[in-house]
């Protein structure tokens, strides 16, 4: 059965993988520079390189930029350099992220291991078998060393210097940028005699930068992609636990300004013409990270002849960069393609002041990233509160007094009034999380009981008014460039790396439960005909859909199955297997049409084209590897997120409603026979939106609470006006 399946998305597939062949790119020498140096400082920020005279002068005439740090599973520093250089989330420890010169005493056992590697000088990983296999196990599929194979590949020669080894342990994971899949580096140094001691340095050791400086002058001419390990400050991270604040303060600041010294030196040796410096951070430090700064600083200089902010196809946000874009970056200034990579090179976009830029742009999306989950979680709560408040109103009308009764109806309707302030929410600049707070009920009291006002106590105009409300202005932000979306903290966190932009699982979720009773109430309301659903269902689905807006392929799916399963409805037609397979050839079709605008006609592709190209590349494994990937992300979701309880007291309070009170979900139906195929199209959206989505669960939730928050509305409506 699953043959028969990938044999068809092949065949569906094959029509954009002929037309990509003649669009591929076309990459020669020609443009191409020669040498690229990567000076590593690990744990570190831009408050830190600002800090740095020299280099605080280099950024001002530099491209630079903030990156992601996400790896494969749960990250780490050895993870996060293995990603720089494979351009794909990878997997590493530290025992399999060593290098060790090629010597009489290495080479034998890394022979014994992997056969004749046929070659006499160099650097070697001797646990590249267990790495390979970490990765072919990996969530992402990543390729060891696909950096270093495309440059051997066209004879470009790799170099590693310096380490970051302390007393008693080994760390050389800057060689996982540098090396080749079969874990070689064709020239470097990462011995001892790059450390000098020094008793009151960290581990009683520190970077001898004078050594390293010529090793540095030894292998420039040698080597075209240059990785030298600075070393100290991973070192003082490592030694921390050891020393007061005071102390930590004090050799920060000076191996900072060996650091300086050092880049300098380097600065002034290099010839621009043909050479791009970059300073790379790959990872956090600790202090950093509990205070949610995952977002690491990337400086990119050739001489200051482009200056500004760094920017890439995959986050489309100036000024932010992922892990997975170094690689292809680096293979950029050689004008290679980046063949088995998901990331995208980065690009310079002019800025008069970038650094500013990044500061505030780093404060608002720790910001947001910060007080996203705290926020979030009690809107969940308030959602599935105020539905079993309202629940127990209807099951006890008679013993609730009419005003409790009203004013529960009134804070039922906020649960689909609050998506919509907290799109609005980033208009107000950075907000602490309680100014987020009191706005949030603010701002949604009014607009609840604008609503309430204008809609003249009509429940169908209440509710029609709230989600045209909602769905118009998510409709209009995602034409705009999504700059609310991208801000919201019902939006997307770039931290987390999920997703950069578009239009998100939660706001995909909202979207489409509210354009959906929206057309459902406006056509009981004014008994409109069904084209006028089916117009508003097609600009939605292409608004999803689109590379440049949207860019959301699980919510593109979910909202072709939801919509046409609702207009079929609409159209008196019954749902049956010919109707089903209609559906699901109009969803095929779809996609193939949105990919072939992706691969053809975006400058800037998407994540479906970067899915596509890595099944040309790697083959129908990647297939395999996404749908893993999506069944375990949704099954890590169900077990940690909120939304799952928001999904299960959703179907707990529509279950209770087929009983009690007897016969009240019929007369609702019969009462709102467009609402009824309306909430009907929800649940097809839940159903596919949790299959097809990452977090699935999350979609499914938001768009449920459409669903229970209605039905419970019009049912307290229902009863209300029976009790007058």
């Amino acid at each position: 059965m699953i043959k028969c399946k990938m044999r068809f998305a092949t065949l569906m597939l094959l029509p954009i993988l002929l037309l990509l062949n003649l669009n591929t790119e076309i990459y020669g020498a020609s443009n191409s520079k020669n040498k690229v140096i990567m000076i590593i400082i690990n744990r570190i920020d831009f408050h830190d390189l600002y800090s740095m005279p020299y280099v605080h002068n280099l950024i001002n005439n530099s491209s630079i930029g903030l990156m992601n740090t996400r790896a494969s599973g749960g990250n780490n520093d050895f993870k996060s350099y293995a990603t720089l250089g494979w351009g794909i989330r990878a997997e590493a420890t530290k025992d399999t992220a060593i290098f060790y010169p090629i010597d009489y005493k290495n080479l034998p056992i890394y022979e014994r291991r992997q056969g004749n590697i046929g070659e006499v000088r160099g650097l070697i990983n001797l646990d590249i078998s267990p790495l390979t296999k970490q990765n072919i196990k990996g969530e992402y599929g990543a390729i060891p060393g696909a950096l270093g194979n495309a440059l051997k590949e066209h004879g470009y020669k790799t170099v590693l210097i310096g380490n970051s080894d302390t007393d008693v342990a080994l760390f050389r994971e800057a060689g996982l940028i540098a090396m080749n899949s079969e874990g070689y580096i064709n020239y470097g140094n990462v011995g001892g005699d790059l450390l000098e001691k020094n008793p009151h340095k960290p581990f009683g050791i520190r970077t001898n930068y004078n050594s390293l400086y010529k090793d540095f002058l030894k292998f420039y001419l040698k080597g075209n992609f240059i990785v030298i390990e600075t070393g100290d400050i991973n070192r003082l991270e490592h030694y921390k636990a050891n020393l007061t604040d005071e102390m930590f303060y004090q050799h920060k600041q000076q191996t900072l300004k060996d650091i300086d010294d050092f880049i300098h030196r380097i600065v002034d040796a290099i010839n621009f013409k043909d050479t791009t410096l970059m300073i790379v951070t790959p990872y956090p430090s600790d202090s950093a990270a509990s205070k949610g700064e995952r977002l690491t600083p990337i400086v990119v200089y050739d001489g200051g002849a482009n200056k500004g902010l760094l920017w890439s196809a995959t986050t489309r946000r100036q000024g932010i960069v992922a892990n997975i874009d170094i690689a292809p970056t680096v293979l950029s200034y050689f004008n290679l393609p980046p063949d088995g990579m998901v990331g995208k090179p980065v690009e310079t976009v002019s800025a008069s002041n970038n650094m500013e830029f990044i500061h505030k742009l780093n404060k608002r999306v720790v910001n947001t990233s910060v007080q996203r989950y705290r926020v979030l979680y009690k809107f969940a709560v308030f959602q599935m509160i105020a539905s079993v408040l309202a629940l127990l109103a209807i099951i006890f009308r008679q013993k609730v007094h009419d005003k409790w009764y009203r004013l529960i109806s009134l804070i039922l309707l906020g649960t689909i009034v609050a998506p919509f302030t907290l799109l609005i929410l980033p208009l107000f600049g950075t907000l602490t999380i309680v100014q987020n707070y009191i706005l949030l009920i603010a701002i949604t009291s009014m607009l609840v009981l604008m609503l309430y006002i204008v809609g003249k106590k009509q429940p169908l105009n209440i509710i029609s008014y709230s989600c045209f409300l909602l769905s118009f202005s998510l409709l209009i932000d995602i034409l705009l460039g999504q700059n609310l979306i991208k801000n919201s903290i019902l939006g997307y966190d770039p931290i987390i790396g999920a997703r950069y932009y578009g239009i998100g699982n939660e706001y995909m979720g909202v979207l489409i439960g509210s354009v959906l009773i929206f057309t459902s109430a406006v056509m009981d309301k004014y008994d409109i005909n069904k084209y006028f659903a089916a117009v508003i269902y097609l600009f939605a689905t292409i608004t999803i859909a689109l590379p440049s807006l949207g860019a959301n392929v699980g919510g593109t799916i979910t909202a072709v199955f939801a919509f046409l399963f609702t207009f079929f409805r609409l159209s008196n037609k019954r749902i049956n297997l010919k109707s089903l397979t209609y559906i699901v050839i109009s969803v095929i079709m779809v996609i193939v049409t949105i990919a072939a605008i992706d691969l053809l006609l975006m400058e800037n592709k998407s994540h479906l084209a970067t899915a596509i190209q890595q099944i040309l590349f790697s083959g129908p494994i990647v297939i395999y590897e996404i749908i893993v990937r999506k069944v375990t992300m949704n099954l890590r979701v169900m077990g940690v997120t909120v939304w799952s309880r928001v999904l299960l007291s959703a179907i707990v309070v529509l279950a209770v409603l087929f009983y009690r009170p007897v016969g009240i979900l019929k007369k609702i139906t019969t009462k709102y026979p467009s609402m009824a195929i309306g909430w009907s199209g929800i649940i097809v959206a839940c159903i596919v939106s949790f299959v097809v989505n990452d977090s699935g669960v999350v979609s499914a939730a938001t768009t449920v609470m459409f669903l229970t928050t209605t039905i419970l509305y019009l049912i307290m409506d229902l009863l209300n006006v029976s009790n007058e």
